[in-house]
């Protein structure tokens, strides 16, 4: 299978239905504070009642390293924010593990990005005009995890839904 490329990926994975939002940020397994993750922003309106929203905004702001091991389970924080001048209702939000990078920002084929999960937000949020919302998502790594993913970094690539609220 042919690899689009990091542009493509963003490309493909920003493109959502309703007021949405994606973004892409780096995980670690040991999950350090990232540097500046590249976002994708998207809004469509083909869902009724999102005609002339802004997007709502996703921000992992998790802080702090994480040390997680074989079977384990860990959190991110994740901030949404509403930039409108009314309520939202953040419908969903999920987060998709990438490929595996090295330090070298190589892929590692020995390392799946199938050993991490994110659970997607499990009830809807409502965010008042301008305001902002914490979640927590939770990350969980496989029991078997490969020895060529020790030490890697999964970029995440965040998406939702919204609606008026």
């Amino acid at each position: 299978m042919r690899s689009l490329g990091p542009r493509m990926e963003i490309a493909v994975a920003s493109t959502i239905l309703g007021v949405g939002a994606a973004v892409v940020a780096a995980m670690h397994l040991t999950w350090p504070e990232p540097d500046l993750p590249a976002m994708a922003y998207s809004v469509s309106n083909a869902e009724a009642g999102v005609a002339g929203l802004e997007s709502f905004g996703i921000d992992d702001v998790s802080g702090a390293a994480v040390e997680l091991t074989p079977g384990g389970e860990g959190a991110r924080l994740v901030r949404l924010s509403n930039p409108n001048t009314v309520d939202i209702v953040v419908l969903s939000l999920e987060a998709e593990p990438g490929q595996p990078l090295d330090e070298a920002h190589n892929r590692v084929p020995g390392c799946p990005s199938g050993v991490l999960t994110v659970v997607p937000m499990p009830e809807p949020v409502l965010i008042p005009p301008a305001g902002s919302v914490d979640v927590e998502m939770v990350v969980q790594i496989a029991q078997d995890v490969p020895d060529a993913c020790t030490d890697l970094v999964f970029p995440l690539t965040y998406s939702g839904r919204a609606a008026r609220g």
